[in-house]
């Protein structure tokens, strides 16, 4: 039996089904929206009723007029956000993505203050589909080191049952 191929880049998929293949088209559109910050074309691969969540964070926005906010807020937060892709999934009915995050946290994030220091930390997300748009993000990160970099994120370790 011979042994399947690695994946030769993050960016190809080996998607087999439909599905599975429009679900990475989808992707693939709503990530270059996101590199170009052009925010309606990035609010277009999104549900209507869609709902981001920074689990670690414990920070949701329900609706596109509230992830518009998010994205607004990750854009003053770390002006210079890149995202690395590390690996990504494509399923029938969600993507998922590993990236590393950096840039340089030059005003406040997710109601954390600024802290003027470079960031870079690793993220899984989680997008599930509905009606052929992503139903929203759930992003996992490991908050220690997050609040090794973001020192005022460290209260949120300290509220986190555990």
């Amino acid at each position: 039996m011979a042994q399947a191929e690695l994946q030769s880049s993050p960016f190809e998929t080996r998607a087999q089904s439909p599905l599975a293949q429009a679900n990475y088209r989808l992707w693939i559109e709503h990530a270059r929206a996101e590199n170009r910050r052009e925010l309606d074309r990035l609010i277009a691969t999104l549900h209507d009723n869609c709902e981001y969540e920074v689990i670690p964070l414990g920070r949701r926005w329900r609706g596109k007029d509230e992830v518009r906010e998010f994205y607004r807020g990750l854009w003053r937060g770390i002006p210079n956000v890149k995202l690395t892709l590390v690996n990504r999934v494509d399923a029938d009915d969600c993507v998922v993505e590993e990236s590393e995050i950096f840039g340089r946290m030059e005003g406040p994030l997710f109601d954390l203050p600024p802290t003027g220091r470079d960031l870079r930390y690793r993220v899984v997300i989680f997008f599930p589909v509905r009606d052929r748009l992503f139903a929203g993000e759930r992003v996992y990160f490991d908050l220690a080191e997050f609040a090794r970099q973001v020192p005022s994120a460290r209260s949120l370790m300290q509220a986190t049952p555990g």
